[in-house]
């Protein structure tokens, strides 16, 4: 049968997008088949970080079922989240959700909350559960202190500033390279983790680049590292709130962030910027 396959942009984090509510491509088929949206499978597709399925939901008015491109799943996915209520809004899903309300979906297996506003898209995150400050490891001669912090995807935090690596800017460090070692470090993260580089302009401006595990390659943006990298300044009152996150596709995403809600808000721009037929 074929397939359309809608490609979205969340921030410069590059999804293939599906309405399987007519397709019914079942659970067991979706790993292998995310494998295929994502890759380069005609001379028109495009390689993409992800692959977002859309379903109807008892509960809620849609729910999403997220897979990396090489098919694992069961993390969240911030950016994937937003383009998934663009894709819904596009569907007529949420035609009955005013501009600026507040409405839950599923994904992960676990509720979010998410709004439309005027040229943008949030998505609600709690505070983390998992908090480790001031790891100190050494990988490859380099004797490094990170943060790590889970908001349901694992996330390895370094200041690049840190890393004393004179001469080499910030956009031109080789973070793949770096990067493979830490996150395939078996003692450190048994299941790996997307590992990042931010620098500080100032309290309100951040600097971020991450490699993202499932996708094994630097990725445009990435939603969740946002969010970890935003609650970990605020933590440490390093920046306030809202924070602008000036991610690899150079398009912001901006966090905010208060103790008194204990909720942390990923906003941004997601859409839609081409489809393709798929023969499946």
């Amino acid at each position: 049968m074929k397939i359309k396959i809608h490609y979205y942009s969340g921030a410069g984090n590059l999804f293939s997008v599906i309405d399987n509510r007519s397709l019914m491509i079942n659970d067991n088929e979706l790993p292998e088949f995310a494998k295929l949206a994502c890759s380069k499978f005609s001379e028109n597709s495009i390689s993409t970080e992800g692959l977002i399925v859309i379903e109807n939901s008892d509960d809620f008015p849609f729910q999403v079922k997220f897979f990396n491109p090489d098919g694992s799943s069961g993390m969240m996915c911030g950016n994937g989240a937003r383009c998934a209520i663009a894709f819904a809004t596009q569907l007529g899903m949420l035609e009955n959700i005013p501009i600026f309300q507040s409405f839950q979906f599923q994904l992960a297996e676990f509720t979010f909350t998410g709004r439309i506003l005027e040229n943008s898209y949030q998505v609600d995150f709690p505070f983390p559960k998992i908090v480790k400050n001031d790891l100190k490891i050494d990988i490859d001669n380099y004797n490094i202190k990170a943060d790590f912090i889970d908001v349901g995807t694992p996330h390895f935090l370094i200041d690049y500033d840190m890393l004393n690596f004179s001469g080499i800017d910030f956009d031109d460090f080789d973070l793949i390279n770096f990067a493979k070692p830490i996150r395939y470090n078996k003692n450190l993260f048994p299941d790996g983790a997307n590992i990042s580089i931010f620098k500080i302009e100032n309290q309100n401006l951040v600097h971020l680049r991450t490699y993202e595990r499932g996708v094994e390659s630097e990725t445009g943006a990435c939603g969740t590292a946002s969010v970890s990298l935003g609650y970990l300044l605020f933590s440490k009152m390093l920046c306030n709130s809202p924070i602008k996150i000036i991610p690899t596709s150079q398009i912001p995403l901006t966090i905010h962030i208060s103790n008194q809600s204990n909720i942390i808000i990923l906003e941004g721009p997601a859409g839609q910027f081409d489809n393709v037929e798929l023969e499946y």
